[in-house]
C-alpha cells in the first residue's frame, strides 16, 4: 500500500479490516473529548439516514490528543449500520497532518466521495452530511464548502482576510473558503494527495485555505452547502489570535507565486451557489473587546512604525498614522475608530506581496502585521455592534468590494516588486 507518512500502522490495520467504502465522513480530533462523542453520533445518524443503501465509514483521525478524546471516539457507539475506524496519526498534531492520513486512507478504501467534520462543532445535525456529500454523490461537484450562518464577532480571520482575498484573487464567492466541514470527491482527493505542499503551514491550520486555492485552479466543480448556524468553541478575537492567523496568512500569500498566473488573469468574481436547507438555529453571542483591539493597533504603531513604513506604500502609512493619532476611546470604553475597507485592502495585498519577496523572517513578518489586523477588526466591530445577521453580511461584502476593487493596485505592486522572483527591496 502506497501509505504517506501521516498514515501509522495502527491506521493501516484499520483500512485492511475495513477493506472497501462507498462513502466515509473523516472527523480530525485533537484534545476534543467535550464534544466529540455527540458529533460521531450525528454523522452515524446523516449517514445511516441519508445514505442506506451505501457502504460507509466514519474515521476518526486522532492527533495524540492529552485528554480523554481517543477513549472517547473508541467508546462512542454509533451502532451498527456505519464501520466505524479510529486511529492517531503520524507527525506534530495539526489538522493538515490529520488530512494527509484522511486522503490516503480514502483512497486505500476507494470511497467515492469523503466529508470532512470538525470535531468541536456543537450545532451540528445529521443534515450536515446529506448536505456535504449529496452534492458530491448525485451531481459530480468536487468540493463542497459550507455556508454558516455565524455570530459577527466568529471567524474574523475569514471575514477580513480569507473570504476576500481568496474570492478576488481566485474569482470564486465562496462564504467559508477555510469552514472546516467539506466534502470532497475522489476525483479531488487524488489531486490532493498527489501535491507535494506539506508546509509547515499546510500541516497545520493553513489547510482549508489550500484545499479551497486547489480546488479552483484544478477547474474542480465547486458549490456550497448550507449548514445553518455553526456553533463551536469561539471566542473573543482581541484575545485569542493563536498559530491560526499566522498558518492561514502564510499558506494564502505563498499559494500568489504559485498560481501567479492564474489570479493575475481574473477579473470576475462568480457567485458559487448553494445546495441544501439547514435548520434555522441562531448562532450564539461571542464577546468583543474593542478597547484592547484598538490598544493592539496602538502598539503596533508605536513598536513597528518603521518596518510599515518601509512595508507599505507611502499613501497606505500617511493614512494609518491619521488614523492612530486621531482615534479616542472614552472612558466608558467606546472608541471611535474606522479603517475603510479600501486601505485594508491595500495593506493587505502590500503585505503580501512583500511576503513573497521578503528575505528575512517571514513568520516574524506575519506576525508583526497582527496589530493592523486587530485594527480593521475594532473597525468592523465598531460599524456592527447595532446590526442584525442580514445587515453584517452587507459590511462584510462591501469588504469584499474593496479587495476586488483594489485588484489592480495588487498587480502593480506584484509586478514593482517582482514578488516571487526577484525582492527589489
Amino acid at each position: 500500500m502506497d501509505m504517506l507518512p501521516a498514515v501509522s500502522p495502527e491506521i493501516a490495520m484499520a483500512v485492511r479490516d475495513t477493506g472497501s467504502a462507498d462513502l466515509m465522513v473523516a472527523i480530525p480530533a485533537y484534545n476534543s473529548e467535550q464534544t466529540l462523542g455527540v458529533v460521531m453520533e450525528r454523522v452515524a445518524e446523516g449517514l445511516a439516514t441519508f445514505f442506506s443503501d451505501r457502504s460507509s465509514v466514519l474515521f476518526v483521525c486522532e492527533g495524540g490528543s492529552l485528554d480523554e478524546t481517543k477513549n472517547v471516539a473508541l467508546m462512542t457507539d454509533i451502532g451498527l449500520t456505519v464501520g466505524k475506524m479510529v486511529g492517531t496519526y503520524r507527525g506534530e498534531a495539526g489538522k493538515g497532518n490529520a488530512l494527509r492520513a484522511v486522503f490516503q486512507v480514502a483512497r486505500d478504501l476507494g470511497v467515492t466521495a469523503c466529508a470532512l467534520i470538525d470535531a468541536d462543532i456543537r450545532s451540528i445535525t445529521p443534515d450536515w452530511v446529506n448536505n456535504l456529500l449529496s452534492p458530491v454523490v448525485d451531481e459530480g461537484f468536487d468540493l463542497v464548502t459550507p455556508f454558516y450562518k455565524r455570530y459577527k464577532y466568529d471567524g474574523t480571520i475569514t471575514n477580513l482576510i480569507v473570504y476576500p482575498l481568496i474570492s478576488a484573487l481566485y474569482g470564486k464567492k465562496l462564504r467559508q473558503p477555510i469552514g472546516g466541514d467539506f466534502g470532497l470527491s475522489a476525483r479531488f482527493i487524488e489531486t490532493l494527495a498527489r501535491q507535494d505542499v506539506w508546509s509547515r503551514y499546510v500541516a497545520q491550520f493553513g489547510i482549508d485555505a489550500w484545499m479551497t486555492i486547489s480546488a479552483i485552479v484544478n477547474d474542480m466543480r465547486i458549490c456550497q452547502a448550507s449548514l445553518g448556524a455553526k456553533i463551536h468553541g469561539a471566542k473573543d478575537p482581541a484575545f485569542t489570535l493563536g498559530p491560526m492567523y499566522m498558518h492561514v496568512l502564510s499558506t494564502v500569500f505563498s499559494s500568489m507565486s504559485h498560481f501567479a498566473d492564474f489570479w493575475t488573469g481574473v477579473r470576475v468574481v462568480e457567485d458559487v451557489e448553494v445546495r441544501g436547507t439547514a435548520v434555522p438555529w441562531e448562532p450564539e453571542p461571542i464577546p468583543i473587546s474593542i478597547t484592547r483591539l484598538v490598544e493592539e493597533f496602538n502598539l503596533g504603531m508605536a513598536h513597528f512604525s518603521v518596518l510599515y513604513r518601509e512595508l507599505l506604500s507611502e499613501d497606505s502609512f500617511r493614512r494609518l498614522r491619521q488614523i492612530a493619532e486621531s482615534e479616542v476611546c472614552t472612558p466608558e470604553g467606546y472608541c471611535d475608530f474606522h479603517m475603510p475597507p479600501d486601505l485594508w485592502a491595500r495593506i493587505v495585498y502590500d503585505l503580501a506581496v512583500v511576503y513573497n519577496c521578503w528575505t528575512g523572517n517571514t513568520h516574524k513578518l506575519v506576525d508583526m502585521s497582527s496589530p493592523l489586523y486587530f485594527g480593521m477588526v475594532a473597525s468592523i466591530a465598531n460599524r456592527t455592534q447595532d446590526l442584525e445577521h442580514e445587515q453584517v453580511e452587507q459590511v462584510i461584502d462591501d469588504v469584499l468590494r474593496a479587495f476586488v476593487n483594489e485588484k489592480v493596485y495588487l498587480e502593480q505592486r506584484w509586478s514593482e516588486k517582482g514578488a516571487g522572483r526577484i525582492c527589489t527591496m
